[in-house]
């Protein structure tokens, strides 16, 4: 068991027999007690030791009283507890001593039980503060490192959410590989747009100031605006026409092989007729079929084209709905279905309303996700935003057909940056990348039919918020 050191205590008195009576009746009972003459002295071993308790005479040579020293004492050593000793008690004296930061105060003549009692009482009172000292010290450690711990926890928690975020992106991407880099840019263009609404001193928007933690929002919707495309066919996500894959080669194998038909039909009238073999008249007649089929053949793939569909093209298409082949089975069918025939006459793009109405529901889906994540209080419109960026001021977006009031100002400002995203992107398999300033022109269009806000885009293009993602994944000028 480890001893305690013995506790220091000085006795100040120019009285020498009441100072060595009191240093040594306090060492007999265990203190390392030691004396000094005047207080000069005392104040010499103070600045060299601490001790917890001083006792001094009130009246002393050498120019410095017991009050003084007190006062110098605890300029030194504000830990120091002092005890002043005084034949000449008065009221007064008694509270300038506390005053001076004396813990107690005997009268002379004093019995050394008074001595006793009064210096155990100093040091519980001495112990009680260092206790509380102590306590207050490790206290302030426990603080600071639950603090560290805390503050650490936050930048994990930060750190995982950004790579949650991130993987989202990804996997949005990995769905659709032809938008890759979409979300990125327009988190880049809205963060963008918004710090300029913050520098716009006048205007609708003069007053409106984001804050760090409302752009971290902005920046967090914008970049999983599109996630709901999880939810979308993958067949529809990057349908590039109207007809793919082995449906039109199907389509283009039925025109060749109904161009053969025609063919054997022909010479198998011909011989019934008692018509001999004429090499140049079936040469003839082969040519003949082979270019209505490629006639066919054009005009389906100009169809198929996700592009603005030519009245007379569409006209067109009405004569391949008659014509019929032969199956395998010997029946005949019809060339073109009436889906196909339906999907062909799109007036623009390669969607069908189902396959528009599936694409559109993305933004549901992406609200409903987002919805289930639990976020703090500050980032808490995340959802709400990325539900209506495809929104427009009069009505005519979706999912909601919110009007101008209802939208948040957050949802119009990534309208416009998706807009313009999405028309300069230069990897979009069913359309050629718009320049710069021809999508610009379309969104200044689009403002004055009062899809787009126009103070968003004015700030949009005075700020020249559409150059920071020129060369990333975009059309050049």
């Amino acid at each position: 068991m480890a001893l305690t050191a013995p506790i220091p205590i000085l006795i100040v008195d120019d009285e020498a027999d009441l100072r060595n009576l009191l240093v040594e009746a306090l060492g007999d009972q265990g203190y390392a007690t030691e004396g000094a003459e005047g207080a000069t002295e005392a104040l010499g071993m103070v600045r060299q030791k601490h001790y917890p308790l001083i006792f001094t005479d009130l009246n002393m040579p050498g120019g410095m009283s017991g009050l003084e020293l007190l006062q110098a004492v605890r300029d030194e050593d504000p830990k120091a507890m002092g005890i002043l000793m005084t034949g000449y008690a008065t009221t007064e004296s008694a509270i300038q001593a506390l005053k001076r930061g004396a813990y107690d105060f005997i009268q002379k003549p004093f019995k050394l039980a008074e001595i006793e009692a009064a210096l155990e009482r100093a040091l519980e009172h001495y112990r009680l503060v260092q206790e509380n000292e102590d306590y207050q010290q490790n206290l302030e450690r426990m603080v600071e490192t639950r603090t560290k711990e805390i503050t650490g926890l936050k930048n994990d928690i930060e750190r995982l959410f950004e790579g949650f975020v991130n993987a989202s992106v990804t996997a949005i991407e990995a769905r659709d590989p032809s938008t890759s880099g979409h979300s990125s840019r327009v988190a880049d263009l809205t963060v963008g747009l918004a710090e300029a609404v913050n520098l716009t001193p006048n205007g609708p928007y003069g007053s409106l100031l984001f804050t760090p933690i409302q752009l971290r929002e902005i920046r967090y919707a914008s970049l999983l605006h599109d996630f709901g495309k999880v939810g979308v066919r993958e067949q529809v996500l990057v349908k590039a026409k109207k007809i793919e894959g082995e449906h039109l080669d199907s389509l283009y194998q039925r025109l060749h092989q109904r161009a053969l038909e025609s063919m054997r039909d022909g010479v198998l009238d011909a011989w019934s007729k008692g018509h001999a073999y004429d090499h140049d008249a079936v040469s003839a007649l082969l040519g003949q079929q082979e270019s209505e089929a490629l006639r066919l053949m054009e005009l389906v793939r100009r169809s198929n084209e996700p592009t603005v569909l030519p009245q007379e093209v569409a006209r067109e298409l009405d004569l391949l709905q008659s014509l019929t082949y032969q199956h395998w089975s010997g029946s005949n069918r019809a060339l073109l279905e009436q889906p196909d025939l339906d999907l062909l006459k799109i007036q623009k793009g390669s969607l069908s309303d189902d396959e528009r109405d599936e694409i559109q529901s993305h933004v549901t889906h992406t609200y409903r996700f987002l919805s289930q994540i639990p976020w703090t209080a500050e980032l808490a419109g995340v959802p709400g935003i990325a539900w209506a960026h495809h929104e427009r001021l009069n009505g005519q977006g979706y999912p909601r057909q919110l009007k101008d009031p209802d939208i948040p100002v957050q949802s119009k400002l990534m309208a416009v940056s998706d807009v313009y995203d999405a028309l300069t992107a230069a990897d979009r398999p069913y359309k050629a990348a718009v320049s710069v300033e021809r999508s610009l022109e379309i969104l200044e269009q689009e403002a004055k039919v009062n899809l787009l806000d126009t103070e968003v885009l004015r700030i949009f293009i005075e700020a020249r918020i559409f150059e920071r993602t020129i060369g990333q994944g975009q059309g050049g000028r």
